[in-house]
């Protein structure tokens, strides 16, 4: 692929073009390597987001009081094994695992990640204000080269 096709596949590409490829992997349908490498490249470059939105969440589970609150650990826990998945996502893409694998699961991880943040947050404001300690979650996502 050269450089100006990355930076195309870069700029153009999106959701949608994600499902189409995750489609069509589900289909049994060929897929080409370079639609696999943009899905990559879209689900990586979702990863920053998504951790900032799963260190924002643990934030206001804190400030407001509730991470005794069982929503919410079970929010917080579906978000640390979103990260979880992202993170298996990127060693597989990483160490040259089989593309079509890595892009239905790293897409699977987006799409749990972006649920589990909005439970979590969900909880977290409607659910009663107690002291309790501290949430925690694991928000290193590797990269992906």
């Amino acid at each position: 692929m050269t450089f100006m096709s990355s930076l195309q596949n870069f700029i153009t590409e999106t959701e949608a073009d994600v499902v189409a490829v995750v489609t069509a992997i589900k289909a049994d349908v060929a897929v080409i390597e370079s639609d696999l490498v943009a899905a990559e490249h879209w689900i990586a470059s979702n990863a920053p987001a998504i951790a900032a939105d799963i260190q924002q969440v643990l934030a206001l589970v804190e400030a407001v009081g509730v991470t005794s609150n069982p929503e919410v650990a079970i929010a917080v826990t579906a978000a640390n094994a979103a990260v979880t998945a992202l993170n298996a996502f990127a060693n597989a893409s990483n160490a040259g695992g089989t593309p079509t694998q890595a892009v239905v699961a790293g897409y699977v991880a987006v799409k749990q990640a972006q649920s589990a943040v909005s439970s979590a947050m969900a909880a977290a404001a409607s659910a009663p204000t107690a002291a309790a300690p501290a949430a925690t979650a694991t928000v290193g996502l590797l990269s992906v080269s």
